[in-house]
């Protein structure tokens, strides 16, 4: 019985066995196929990793995560945790707008001091950049601006230089600016007006000068005359910027001719940028008269000789020889005194002759000397006080200056202009007073209201009832003038008569 029992546990004991047996099996095979896959799925995921890594256009993104999970073990296996790196869904970006190039720029100014551009709109583009560079200066180019319109107008430029455009256009994707290639346009500004171009010789031969212009690379001249039907050629072209002066020998006196001077500047081979120039109007023989000076009672007395060709001259001062001057008159006579000036103190003069010509009288202006002249309120190298007369035979006319001020002034008429009776120059005193008298002289008696002698051959200050009142003044004294005595109107004389005292000074000049 014992036995029997011993063998019947041993069967049930290699049965459990058994079956336990083949349960472990079936759930570690179970265990071994889902490790199996999830590594198979890994290294699938690697692999379209690396096909996605071929492709540049395509962006792959990571995102990390963690699975913890306990596998069942078996006698033969131990437990185990993985750690999984899978990937997202991967983000393709878009490609970069393709955006074109900036043809046809054309500058459409001709201007000193700026450049208009234009060129043709790029299909598809948001707007332009703008780019410059002084070519003389710098090859590198700044950014001046950007636009939305297929034009620009760059202003506060230099004259004469060479320029360096750059335009590009660009596009706007998703708040991202992308710019196209820039295309370069090379220009220039203008030569400007020529600097003081002027008159310089005006004789046998005409010459005209001006500034130097260092960036250009010559000079142009062209001329107007009756030769050509009054129309402009093109006369002289000067090669290189040294050059600043041009003599015209083939003029005729007489004869008035227009010029025009233009600076231009060679670039790029082929272009030529011109200036523009004052028009320069000169008659041959209009030339500068050669004018002399005396100073005396703080005034500054001009004499030149007149030319054939001139209708008249113009005179400026100046308190400093290249300073700013000033037109004193316009005047058809050959002199000119200056009013009062400062005592001690240095002015230039010139004396410029004009002549009108044509229907229109268009003035045209000769050359001119300038001469300087120190101001002195003496008289013939006398301190005559601050009472005098003062005469000027040029101007044929009288100035009663009492205690400083001016207290009478007016035409007169002094000695005929011929060697015997013209009324002598120099600073005098009055040595007579009579009111009335008897003037006597070869050929003559006259009865006169007032009498002021001042030289001892007879010479003196009195009325002339006998004149006219057109008479005083003017050119009377040149054929028709009094034997050496200064002819004044009765109400000027009877004035100057009653303040006028023994002992002051008259000076002729």
């Amino acid at each position: 019985m014992k036995n029997y029992l011993n063998r019947v546990t041993s069967v049930i004991l290699v049965a459990a066995t058994v079956l336990c047996s083949s349960l472990c099996l079936d759930f570690s095979a179970a265990a071994a196929e889902d490790t199996n896959s999830k590594v198979a799925a890994l290294e699938n995921t690697e692999s379209q990793s690396a096909k996605l890594a071929e492709n540049p256009a395509v962006t792959v993104t990571s995102v990390s995560y963690q699975v913890n999970e306990t596998v069942p073990t078996a006698k033969y296996m131990s437990s185990t945790v993985y750690t999984e790196q899978p990937t997202t869904v991967p983000a393709v970006s878009i490609p970069a707008p393709i955006v074109g190039d900036v043809k046809n720029i054309i500058k459409t100014s001709f201007e000193k001091d700026k450049i208009t551009l234009t060129w043709d709109k790029v299909e598809g583009a948001t707007g332009y950049v703008l780019y410059y560079c002084n070519a003389d200066k710098t090859k590198e180019f700044t950014k001046v601006k950007e636009l939305t319109t297929n034009s620009c107008t760059i202003k506060n430029l230099l004259h004469t230089t060479s320029y360096y455009f750059k335009v590009s256009a660009y596009v706007v994707q998703d708040g991202i600016k992308y710019e196209g290639k820039g295309t370069i346009k090379k220009t220039a500004t203008q030569p400007g007006n020529m600097s003081n171009c002027r008159l310089s010789r005006s004789s046998d031969v005409i010459q005209i000068s001006w500034n130097r212009n260092s960036k250009a690379t010559g000079y142009k001249i062209y001329r107007s005359c009756a030769k050509s039907k009054n129309k402009y050629v093109e006369y002289k072209t000067i090669k290189n910027n040294k050059t600043t002066t041009f003599i015209d020998k083939k003029v005729e006196k007489g004869k008035t001719y227009n010029y025009k001077v233009k600076a231009y500047r060679n670039l790029y081979s082929k272009n030529t940028y011109n200036g523009s120039s004052t028009i320069i109007k000169a008659t041959c023989g209009l030339c500068a008269p050669n004018f002399s000076m005396t100073t005396q009672l703080s005034r500054v007395s001009l004499t030149w000789k007149k030319n054939k060709y001139a209708s008249g001259y113009e005179v400026y001062y100046s308190t400093s020889k290249n300073g700013k001057y000033t037109k004193l008159v316009n005047t058809k006579n050959d002199f000119y005194n200056t009013k009062k000036l400062s005592n001690n103190k240095t002015y230039y003069f010139r004396v410029r002759p004009y002549r009108y010509e044509g229907k229109n009288k268009t003035k045209i202006c000769g050359t001119y000397h300038t001469k300087s002249i120190k101001v002195t309120n003496k008289a013939y190298g006398k301190n005559i006080g601050k009472t005098y007369i003062e005469v000027s035979i040029k101007q044929q006319h009288m100035w009663f200056y009492l205690n400083g001020k001016l207290y009478c002034e007016t035409n007169v008429v002094t000695g005929n202009d011929d060697k015997y009776h013209a009324t002598p120059k120099g600073a005098y005193k009055i040595f007579q007073r009579q009111s009335p008298t008897t003037l006597y002289g070869p050929g003559y008696i006259t009865k006169v209201s007032y009498w002021l002698g001042f030289t001892s051959s007879g010479c003196g200050i009195h009325d002339s009832s006998w004149r006219s009142s057109k008479e005083y003044g003017g050119t009377t004294y040149k054929g028709n003038g009094s034997h050496g005595c200064v002819n004044t109107p009765y109400n000027a004389i009877k004035k100057i008569y009653k303040k006028a005292k023994k002992g002051n000074y008259v000076v002729v000049y």
